[in-house]
């Protein structure tokens, strides 16, 4: 009777485990489906203070300049987190070599625009821990075309 018993157990789990074994799955795509960038690059560096008129997939490029030697850099505040915004490229020069720019340095930004609506963008220049010097801030009116 136990032989029985074990025998029909141990057919089952052979059968069990060679149908899961030999289960065609189809692979899922989980790649997200993103902002296609339009082409447009928009520089809105002189734009400081002012909305800016923007659709989803459109770049901005923010160039930023600061003094080299002075311990001071460029923070991001706004937005922090969300999924308005996408870093395309970020690139800082004259602080390895401040004689490249006479002691200045530039932090320069692209970002890609990702969703509709009011985006606000704001970076404050100061030394780390103090109240900023100065800032930079725009709003992005962004708009489906």
């Amino acid at each position: 009777m136990k032989f029985k018993l074990y025998s029909l157990i141990a057919l089952l789990l052979i059968v069990g485990v060679a149908t899961g074994c030999f289960r065609k799955t189809t692979p899922t795509d989980t790649t997200p489906v993103g902002v296609v960038e339009t082409g447009t690059i928009i520089d809105v560096t002189e734009k400081n203070g002012q909305t800016i008129a923007a659709v989803p997939g459109d770049v901005m490029y923010i160039k930023l300049t600061g003094e080299a030697a002075s311990g001071k850099q460029w923070s991001v505040i706004k937005p922090i987190t969300g999924s308005a915004l996408e870093l395309k490229d970020h690139k800082i020069v004259g602080l390895v070599d401040p004689a490249v720019l006479n002691g200045r340095f530039t932090d320069e930004w692209w970002l890609k625009i990702l969703e509709s609506g009011l985006i606000e963008v704001q970076f404050n220049y100061g030394e780390s821990g103090k109240e900023s010097e100065t800032s930079f801030a725009i709003t992005v009116n962004s708009q489906p075309e």
